[in-house]
């Protein structure tokens, strides 16, 4: 789940563990088309403002379904590689509905700013199941030398091998040795393709939102909503504003916010903002279109053997 400006990030220390634990969940979304939200971008919470343009079939991306497909199989094929390598792994569940979806500019759920006010509920679920994981046991469990052994079996033992330049900016790199890369070379074929054009369609994500909330008509439509604001008590100009302003009051005072900014939000906000969204995604699935094209096909490719590998899970 993502609300943008609820506190959540993870600290650096659990960053290595933490990883490993998010494969075991599969969280279903980690790496989805453009209309998801870039780690960092925001921190907890959910529902997207946006409606990814592009149909799904052979061209367009994976339906979220086929996308659940992918990432269980991934799993399967990292734990069995790990348990080759002499390692334990678990799997897990995907999280709840309310946990995968997106608020990057604004909450504008009246009924789930009323359940879950900004998302701190959703974070505390997020981290307490994350210290129940029994991959995070086990991992924390090990000695220094297997922990090291692990990582090295899960990532490869060096960033080397993989290179995705951004759009926004940057190179990332990754091992194409260990198990990670092993199943989804299993997966995509073209695993050096698939990482590349992956990487570059998740950055869209976060430019598609830099962009929006540049854009001159996201700090008009700001304007009634805050004034909006001003009529059930508050005075921030933004929703992070807003917020920031709430604190750590409790529970009651975030719901009551969270509600509030909801409620304005109807007044022409939310509207202004799935329209800027789809704008702006649909420029940059455009301007990177060889990308998108690149990633949707793979993922189209890997389905047939994404199905086989889910179908012996329960053979």
């Amino acid at each position: 789940m993502r609300v943008r400006g609820t506190p959540g990030a993870l600290r650096p220390g659990r960053r290595a563990i933490v990883v490993i634990v998010t494969l075991a969940v599969a969280l279903p979304l980690a790496a989805s088309s453009i209309a998801g939200a870039r780690p960092g971008s925001t921190s907890a919470g959910t529902l997207s403002t946006s409606t990814p343009s592009a149909d799904p079939g052979p061209s367009g991306p994976v339906t979220a379904e086929d996308r659940r497909i992918l990432v269980r199989a991934e799993s399967l094929l990292t734990r069995d590689c790990m348990t080759r390598a002499g390692f334990r792994m678990w799997l897990g569940t995907s999280p709840p509905a309310d946990e995968l979806r997106s608020f990057p500019y604004v909450v504008d759920d009246i009924g789930w700013a009323r359940k879950h006010g900004f998302g701190s509920d959703l974070v505390e679920a997020v981290d307490g199941r994350r210290r129940a994981n029994p991959n995070q046991r086990y991992v924390s469990g090990l000695s220094p030398e297997r922990r090291e052994a692990y990582l090295a079996a899960l990532n490869g033992a060096r960033p080397e091998g993989l290179e995705a330049r951004l759009p926004s900016g940057g190179v990332m790199r990754r091992s194409a040795e260990g198990c990670t890369s092993e199943a989804q070379r299993r997966l995509y074929d073209d695993l050096a393709e698939w990482y590349r054009s992956s990487k570059v369609v998740v950055d869209l994500t976060y430019l598609r939102q830099r962009r929006v909330l540049a854009d001159p008509a996201w700090t008009t439509a700001l304007r009634p909503w805050a004034r909006c604001l001003r009529q059930h008590g508050y005075t921030a100009d933004t929703p992070d504003r807003l917020r920031e302003s709430v604190g750590p009051r409790g529970r009651t005072d975030e719901i009551a916010a969270a509600v509030a900014e909801a409620r304005c939000a109807q007044d022409g906000l939310a509207a202004t903002t799935r329209a800027l969204d789809a704008r702006h995604g649909d420029e940059l699935t455009a301007a990177h279109q060889q990308d998108v094209a690149t990633r949707n096909r793979l993922e189209h490719g890997a389905l047939p053997r994404a199905r086989a590998v889910v179908a012996a899970e329960h053979e």
